[in-house]
């Protein structure tokens, strides 16, 4: 599958930061997902303890993409979620931290009770959950794409690859 978007350091930060960040690539990979849920009046679920973003995360060496979807929207939003389809993929080279990262995206419907975050990951703490049109979504990402600090280098890529998700979700 050919990626919506691919990133790359330099499409992001400007040349004298990336200078300064180092630049010494040894590719690790990292496969990825995030997921545009569905509540009954179609909102999107947005989550994040510092900005907003979709939920998903990295799949585990056990499990599919689908089961990683089901677990990290369990995991960020607490909702249970039915994959309904797929939005495609996106390709990352996040030089910096010399990681290759392909992220897939899948459409999901809330399946039951909206609920709390369940995440015991330490930097989840303190996840909270919003749920918000397709255009208040892609507004909230159009603003952070400009206001995420480069020092958030992971939300950098995080936000302008989830908002390229979002774009693609609306045509």
């Amino acid at each position: 599958m050919k990626p919506l978007i691919s990133l790359r350091d330099e499409d992001i930060f400007p040349k004298d930061y990336i200078h300064k960040l180092g630049n010494d690539w040894q590719p690790g990979e990292r496969i990825a997902v995030r997921c545009i849920v569905l509540d009954d009046q179609d909102n999107i679920a947005l989550c994040g303890t510092k900005y907003k973003l979709l939920p998903g995360g990295g799949v585990d060496e056990d499990e599919s993409l689908e089961q990683a979807v089901i677990r990290e929207c369990l995991e960020e939003i607490g909702c249970n979620v039915e994959i309904i389809k797929t939005i495609g993929i996106t390709e990352e080279y996040r030089d910096v931290i010399k990681r290759h990262q392909i992220t897939h995206c899948f459409v999901a419907r809330l399946v039951g009770e909206k609920g709390t975050p369940q995440t015991t990951q330490d930097d989840e703490q303190d996840m909270k959950v919003y749920w918000h049109s397709i255009d208040e979504a892609l507004e909230i990402f159009d603003r952070e794409i400009t206001s995420i600090p480069f020092e958030s280098y992971n939300s950098c890529f995080n936000v302008r690859v989830q908002y390229e998700f979002l774009k693609n979700f609306q045509i």
